[in-house]
């Protein structure tokens, strides 16, 4: 590839992702949704499913969720030119929001009935699209009975004991480890 074509490539990463960062609201699941759809429907740069697969991978690292696809998605496209652009995109729209915000954040009625209703309307959507992540992730993630036992476990470890993410997240790599050392005929190869 071209030093002009990834020029090109990285212009694109940036205004894509600052597009996607300017509108969509919901955080790293929302944006991963979107960022699907884009660079995978209309630029072609990712396999489907690509960043539904690696969402565990994405999660796993420290950092925001968003920046984190966005890093993934313009290395991918671009390699780190690709990622410095990518992030960079999805960073500047919430700077220049928060920044807005925490100038005039004195200005703004917390209280007032259409900024409570505008907070519970976010809310509301934001989980929608949790929700349909999660339903993208389920049909990857989840093949059989015996990872469904370990999600089950993992669920109610969480709700009923408040663990640690970090230590379910721990007990996930020592049973992924565990399922592909003995189980490992069964799982079909990555793509």
């Amino acid at each position: 590839m071209t030093q002009k074509n990834h020029l090109k490539i990285n212009i694109t990463l940036f205004w894509e992702f600052f597009k996607i960062s300017s509108v969509v609201l919901g955080g790293g699941y929302a944006i991963l949704l979107v960022a699907e759809d884009i660079f995978v429907k209309k630029h072609h740069w990712l396999k489907p499913n690509e960043l539904t697969n690696t969402l565990t991978l994405i999660q796993t690292v420290p950092g925001l969720t968003a920046g984190n696809v966005a890093i993934y998605t313009g290395y991918q496209c671009s390699g780190i030119g690709g990622a410095l652009a990518a992030l960079t995109g999805v960073a500047t729209p919430s700077f220049i929001i928060i920044t807005a915000i925490a100038m005039f954040f004195h200005n703004i009625p917390i209280d007032h009935p259409l900024v409570i209703g505008a907070f519970l309307g976010v809310r509301t959507c934001t989980t929608a699209l949790v929700i349909v992540a999660f339903i993208r992730m389920w049909k990857s993630a989840i093949t059989s009975k015996f990872q469904f036992f370990f999600f089950l476990t993992a669920l109610m470890t969480t709700l009923l004991f408040h663990s640690n993410p970090g230590w379910i997240i721990l007990a996930g790599i020592l049973f992924g480890i565990f399922y592909f050392l003995f189980f490992f005929h069964k799982i079909a190869p990555y793509k």
